[in-house]
This record gives structure tokens, C-alpha cells and sequence, in this order.
């Protein structure tokens, strides 16, 4: 697996200037800094959390809570690192009202979805919690509706088009308020913050600087993805994130 500052990054399966508030299922993998066995262990093929894995996994089902739009599908913890299936519901604009039918609904446009693993975002799209500082709109109904994505031109959903500088600029300030990349910086953060206070390490960085994502696109993706969370414990001694293979 590549490094990157000597650290360990998993190469990005991301299309890089897709609408990260688009209603979609993403597969979110998440790792802690250098791959530290931090959450816990796996016995028997059973994950045991440490009890930094117990607050992640108590942040991980308030998920639901930071955004109206949001569902949690299949997610596990494992002893470095975290899967998760995010559902991002659509929005209805004429009666203000978000709209999260079953995750097995959403679609995304055609791909290859296969989870290998090998997956290491590019270091532009970092949740480091800097883009998480008004907490509490996460919390409260906005006065007025959202205004529907404006996207700058037919590159947004087209993994093709080469957009220019400025497009590029424009897209990034853009994906700071996203739904997904916002919503992952505060999960970093609140954990983070509360692993620090039991660690005794005031502003550490558990997590690695990035998280790999992968939109899914077809109801057999879904299944097969759904199915490789629930057999992580099972198959740690063969995982990628597995250093030590043991």
C-alpha cells in the first residue's frame, strides 16, 4: 500500500468532482493514523472494542442525528479502521421535506463498484473538522429550504470532463458544505476529541488525514458490500489493513 510523508494512504476509487451531497449509498472506509491498532481486537472472528472503539461506535449511531437527509445502512468496526454505508436521501424543494426512502433505492450513475481496498483519496479533500465549525445547523432546521445544487457545468456527474482552473477552485470551495465530506470531519472530530480526553493526548490526530469513499451504483453492489462489512471481523487475518496478518 502506498505512503505518503511516510504514512500510510489508500488510493482513491473517488470519481474527484462528484456532488458529495447527491442522493446516493456511499461506501465510506475511515483509518486510524498509522494503521495503530487503536479500537480494539478481533477474537474468534469477533471484534472486541477497546474502550476507544466503544465511543466511536457510540458516535457512528448519532450519524443519523448530524443531517435530516442522512440514513446509516451496514457499517463495522475493526481494530485500525471503520466501513460504513452512508444513504444520502433526496430533497423535496416543493414541500421542504427531506426524503430518505429505503438506502437499496438510491442509485448513482453507472461504474465499477467493487471494494478492493486499494483505495487512497488525494490529499485536497481532507475532513480535518476545519469545515465543521457551526455544529449546530446539523441539529436545527434551516429557516428556509436549501437552495438545489447549481453545478457549474455537465462535469459535475461526468467522470470524462477535464474542467478548468477556475472549475476547479469553484468545486472545491463547494465540497466543504457538502453533505458527506462535512458530515465525516465532525464524526473525526467528535471522536477524536473524546479518544484524546481518555488518552490524555490533547490535539492528536487518531484518524488518517483522509477516508477513501466509493458511490454505489447497482443493487448487486450494495449486497456485495453489505456482505464484505459483516465478514471484516472474519476475514482480519487476510485484511489489507492487517500489518501484522496474525
Amino acid at each position: 500500500m502506498a505512503k505518503f510523508k511516510n504514512k500510510y494512504r489508500i488510493e482513491s476509487n473517488r470519481w474527484r468532482y462528484w456532488d458529495y451531497s447527491a442522493p446516493a449509498n456511499y461506501f465510506i472506509t475511515i483509518c486510524i493514523n498509522n494503521r495503530e491498532c487503536i479500537l480494539g481486537n478481533v477474537v474468534n472472528g469477533k471484534m472486541e472494542l477497546s474502550e476507544y472503539g466503544k465511543i466511536v461506535e457510540t458516535e457512528i449511531l448519532k450519524i443519523p442525528e448530524y443531517h435530516l437527509r442522512i440514513l446509516l445502512d451496514e457499517w463495522v468496526i475493526m481494530p485500525n479502521h471503520i466501513h460504513l454505508i452512508i444513504h444520502v436521501g433526496d430533497y423535496d424543494f416543493d414541500n421542504h421535506v427531506a426524503v430518505n426512502g429505503n438506502a437499496d433505492d438510491a442509485r448513482a450513475p453507472d461504474g465499477n463498484d467493487t471494494p478492493d481496498g486499494n483505495d487512497t483519496p488525494d490529499g485536497n479533500d481532507t475532513p480535518d473538522g476545519n469545515d465543521v465549525d457551526k455544529i449546530h445547523e446539523f441539529y436545527l432546521p434551516p429557516p428556509s429550504p436549501p437552495s438545489p445544487p447549481s453545478p457549474p457545468s455537465q462535469w459535475w456527474h461526468n467522470p470524462e470532463y477535464k474542467p478548468t482552473t477556475d472549475e476547479i477552485k469553484q468545486y472545491r470551495k463547494m465540497r466543504r458544505n457538502m453533505i458527506i465530506p462535512k458530515i465525516l470531519g465532525k464524526f473525526q472530530m467528535l471522536t477524536s476529541r473524546q479518544i484524546n480526553i481518555m488518552r490524555n493526548t490533547p490535539g492528536k490526530k487518531n484518524w488518517q488525514h483522509d477516508y477513501h469513499d466509493h458511490v454505489i451504483r447497482h443493487e448487486e453492489s450494495l449486497r456485495r458490500i453489505r456482505n464484505y462489512i459483516v465478514e471484516n471481523p472474519s476475514n482480519w487475518k487476510v485484511d489489507i489493513f492487517n500489518d501484522s496478518k496474525s
